[in-house]
C-alpha cells in the first residue's frame, strides 16, 4: 500500500471508530410503576423513564406487560403510534404526557405487586422494567 493510500486508510479508520464510539451510549428504562387501578378498573395507568444516551433519536414502538392482555401508548389522553425518545434525551411518562395504558388485564393488581413492562423500540432495542404498583 503506499504511503498515501495507507493515510487515507488510517483517516478513515479513525473517522468510523469515532462515529461508532458516539453512535450507541445505551437506552434504559427505569423508574417503572403502574397506578393501583380503582376497584372494579379493567385498566391501569402505567409510567416509565426512558433514557436515550445515544446521537440518534429513538421511538418507541410498542410495550407489552405481563399483566394486560394489550398495552397502547398514550400522549395526553390520544392512542399514539410511537413514543419519540430524543438522542442524548429521556421521556418521564406522566399521567399528562406520555404514558402507557394497561388494557384487559389478566389478573387483578394491588398495591405493592411487580408488573413486567417490555418496550419494544425502531432500532431493535427491547427495554424490560420492573413497575411496582402504587397508590399515587
Amino acid at each position: 500500500m503506499s504511503g498515501t493510500n495507507w493515510l487515507l486508510a488510517a483517516a478513515a479508520s479513525l473517522v468510523m471508530s469515532a462515529l461508532l464510539a458516539g453512535q450507541d451510549k445505551g437506552v434504559k428504562a427505569s423508574n417503572g410503576r403502574v397506578k393501583l387501578p380503582a376497584a372494579g378498573e379493567t385498566q391501569a395507568t402505567a409510567f416509565v423513564t426512558v433514557e436515550n444516551g445515544g446521537m440518534y433519536e429513538i421511538n418507541i414502538t410498542s410495550a407489552t406487560s405481563d399483566a394486560a392482555g394489550k398495552v397502547e401508548m398514550r400522549d395526553g389522553g390520544q392512542a399514539v403510534t410511537f413514543i419519540n425518545v430524543p438522542a442524548y434525551g429521556r421521556v418521564d411518562m406522566s399521567p399528562a404526557g406520555v404514558h402507557l395504558v394497561l388494557l384487559d388485564m389478566k389478573r387483578p393488581i394491588k398495591e405493592g405487586d411487580a408488573v413486567t413492562l417490555t418496550l419494544a423500540t425502531d432500532s431493535d432495542v427491547t427495554l424490560t422494567v420492573a413497575a411496582q404498583v402504587r397508590t399515587d
